[in-house]
């Protein structure tokens, strides 16, 4: 059973999205704690958050005072309600929360059933709830209460399981629950940095991504809408808003991703270079071609053309290692354009050059020493960034010698002196 944790300030946000699943038949409410209740019993989305916001001093110094949680058992469990309500109790209790006001929604949008809580991270005095360690001491929670109910373990979900999550397929009812299983396996096992290198990976399960803008009394939103597609990637049936799928497949959700991602992928990017670099070397005259050499070194390349027939994106995809890299990312060298001109006469191969590609194992062998000489990571992500760009534009060309060391020193000196001149200006 897997716990996610979050803290935040917008009650009413997190009551919203579950009373809202509510609503359209999709969850129901297993418990309800130090909670008010109508004379028929049930709970209302007004009712839940007068109640809470009551029990939040005016005072309280504590932002985040919300409490998130989603509990989720393997997906092969099958569960009753009074076992998944029994595990809510037991969970809040022990994690220290069981004083606490709290909701438990169990949620059956997709194949998979799980149950959130929100909960109050400030007690009616304003202080706040400890949280020192709180995910550790979650996780140590989650394995006694798998071991106590005899549950399937976390650990038995595997990597391999959540690759091959098969692809959506209109012809079958559960639409909603096929996108969400998709999304939640590519947006925990992968990697990217924009909405087209996601593209490129949803695409392997007959699906794709867009930004919708919009504006309401004068406020511009932003959002994100999932779409089925086939085999060639053109849509096959009604885009599906992210808000109807859930909160972690949203704007900000994937936008979040994408920044971390930004600063993941940097160490990376050197062997993906030199795997498309090598293969490119041996002149494949096709874009079949270069896709099957490709998939050889457990690379896949996504290609992307316009009605022309122009390539104008390529992304090569390492499933293994969970990464999307759009050629682009690579280097200059490595651009859209650059693979269109050479498909388009393949006898004039310009990976060839080695004044412009110079050796993809010398190259290695320099960002790997430069990255033992810097052991601060944001010096070692300055230069990785700035060798990469004079290997593509030639000017940083192997010299049989220790030159390179040289210059490492003297960007850094550089660098530095950029950072003390800032300073003295603020």
């Amino acid at each position: 059973m897997i716990a996610k944790i979050s803290a935040t300030e917008n009650l009413g946000g997190a009551l919203g999205y579950n009373f809202k699943k509510v609503e359209k038949g999709e969850a129901n409410i297993l418990l309800a704690a130090e909670l008010y209740q109508d004379k028929d019993g049930r709970y209302t989305m007004e009712d839940v958050l007068a109640d809470m916001e009551a029990l939040i001093p005016k005072n309280c110094r504590t932002k985040k005072t919300v409490f998130h949680c989603s509990l989720n058992p393997h997906p092969d469990e099958k569960l009753s309600d009074e076992t998944l309500t029994q595990i809510a109790k037991e969970y809040m209790e022990t994690l220290g929360y069981g004083k606490q006001p709290y909701i438990v929604f169990k949620h059956n949008d997709i194949a998979r059933e799980h149950i959130h809580i929100v909960s109050l991270r400030v007690d009616s005095e304003g202080k706040k709830i400890n949280d020192k360690f709180e995910k550790r001491r979650s996780k140590q929670i989650t394995d006694t209460l798998e071991r106590k109910y005899n549950l399937i373990p976390s650990s038995k979900v595997s990597n391999k399981e959540e690759v091959e999550t098969p692809k959506v397929d209109i012809s079958k009812e559960n639409m909603k629950e096929q996108v969400a299983s998709a999304l939640r396996m590519v947006l925990k096992h992968y990697r990217f940095c924009s909405l087209g290198e996601l593209n490129a990976i949803l695409s392997a399960y007959n699906l794709a991504v867009e930004e919708v803008k919009t504006e309401f009394r004068g406020k511009k939103y932003n959002g994100l809408v999932y779409v089925p597609t086939d085999d060639k990637g053109g849509k096959i049936s009604t885009p599906i808003n992210a808000s109807d799928i859930g909160r972690g497949v949203g704007y900000t959700a994937v936008q979040n991703r994408m920044q971390k991602s930004k600063q993941n992928v940097k160490l990376l990017i050197p062997t993906v270079r030199k795997k498309v670099l090598q293969t490119m070397r041996t002149s494949p005259n096709t874009e079949k071609e270069l896709q099957q050499r490709l998939e050889e070194q457990g690379l896949r390349a996504v290609i992307r053309k316009n009605e022309s027939g122009r390539i104008y994106g390529i992304t090569f995809i390492d499933d293994k290692a969970g990464i999307a890299l759009n050629g682009s990312r690579l280097g200059k060298g490595y651009a859209a354009n650059v693979f269109n001109t050479y498909f388009s006469n393949p006898t004039n191969n310009p990976f060839l050059d080695e004044a412009l590609y110079g050796s993809p194992f010398v190259r290695l062998e320099q960002i790997d020493k430069a990255q033992a000489l810097l052991q601060d990571m944001e010096d070692w992500d300055n230069l990785v960034d700035e060798l990469i760009e004079d290997m593509v534009d030639g000017s940083f060309l192997p010299t049989g010698n220790d030159d390179w060391k040289e210059a490492v020193w003297q960007r850094k000196l550089r660098r530095q002196s950029k950072i003390k001149l800032k300073r003295r200006k603020h």
